[in-house]
């Protein structure tokens, strides 16, 4: 099974959504054993504290449970809340064939933020 960032993101974004105490253990139209494989990516990724049961024999994740986000998961979550800049971090980033890693796509992410900022100096005037 390969890492499915639009998914990742609907998980991060899902928590970042729940009420306090809340647990997130499903997604709708999402096959439990794939969600279940992402939530454990994302636990050891720090993206979220979870609790995850794999499968005997080393098989893939087959329960999960979302409890929060980390910090870094917050961080994440206000990255990737802009459908506008998720979809331009996907034709940039997320491109079939182009090979990325979690922390590149997290840069460009900030990058894309700090540069829609307004600058200290223009806040002032």
């Amino acid at each position: 099974m390969k890492r499915d960032m639009d998914l990742i993101r609907q998980i991060v974004l899902a928590t970042a959504d729940m009420e306090y105490g809340a647990v997130l253990t499903a997604l709708p139209d999402v096959a439990p054993e794939v969600f279940a494989t992402h939530v454990a990516w994302m636990d050891e990724a720090g993206l979220v504290k979870a609790t995850h049961k794999e499968g005997g024999g080393g098989s893939a994740a087959t329960f999960a449970a979302v409890f929060r986000l980390t910090w870094a998961g917050c961080e994440f979550a206000d990255a990737v809340r802009s459908d506008t800049l998720w979809n331009k971090a996907k034709g940039n980033i997320l491109k079939p064939g182009i090979s990325f890693t979690f922390d590149v796509l997290k840069d460009w992410l900030k990058s894309e933020i700090t540069q829609g900022l307004p600058t200290v100096r223009a806040l002032a005037q």
